[in-house]
């Protein structure tokens, strides 16, 4: 098993010491960090805050813009392959994992975390895409110009999870909600990230009001457990 960070939303300036924690986990002095932000459509201010902040931290940044730019199969594989870090920003999850599945993004990811060769990253859908399902608000629920939300299958499928961001804000949304899940449910406050190593789960946070639960929906009742945080 591979090295996950899955952040549950913020910025990045409350997730610094998160974003930190997560190049210190390569071991490398400067190691070679990709964001992949087609969730918000590789949104150019938000590669740009991520450019700043990443190399602020030591690390050389690219970007993997599968909207704005045309790669060959081999283009993607070298890119990915070179990256120590491949942080998947936030946005349109839905949207996301449609483009991941033509370009094969997930197979390749797949790979890399068996490989153990990289620490894999996100925030909100970001963080959705390393688990069974997640909690989304992505354009696939609108009605009528207003936000809607739902369950969406992750791609990666490596934790037998589903995944909720931004708890903190979706609390009683999502609890109505856990029913429709059919396996239990990590919900992660905004600046708290689930972390795995090899096999090991830990929870950190930024902030120390934030809080992780894991929600199962037993005989139609809600059974929350709230799990140990380690405040950075």
């Amino acid at each position: 098993m591979g090295r996950i960070v899955a952040i549950g939303g913020g910025e990045l300036d409350t997730t610094h010491k998160i974003n930190n924690y997560i190049v210190e986990m390569t071991e490398k002095k400067n190691p070679n960090m990709l964001f992949v932000g087609t969730a918000s459509h590789d949104a150019e201010g938000y590669i740009s805050a991520i450019k700043n902040e990443f190399e602020g931290l030591g690390c050389t940044v690219n970007a993997l813009r599968l909207i704005t730019e045309k790669y060959t199969d081999e283009e993607i594989d070298n890119i990915m392959n070179q990256a120590d870090i491949i942080y998947v920003g936030g946005g349109d999850t839905s949207f996301m994992m449609e483009i991941w599945k033509k370009h094969r993004i997930d197979i390749r990811l797949k790979q890399i975390y068996r490989n153990k060769q990289t620490v894999l990253a996100g925030l909100s859908a970001g963080a959705i895409c390393w688990f069974s399902l997640g909690h989304s608000d992505s354009s696939c629920f609108e009605k009528d110009g207003h936000a809607g939300y739902g369950w969406v299958n992750g791609l990666l499928e490596l934790h037998s999870y589903a995944f909720c961001p931004h708890y903190n804000e979706r609390r009683e949304i999502v609890d109505r909600m856990i029913s429709d899940a059919p396996i239990p449910c990590i919900a992660l406050d905004n600046n708290v990230a689930f972390v795995e190593q090899d096999g090991n789960v830990i929870f950190i946070t930024s902030d120390i009001s934030a809080k992780a639960y894991v929600i199962r929906n037993i005989n139609d009742s809600l059974d929350k457990q709230e799990q140990k945080v380690t405040v950075l």
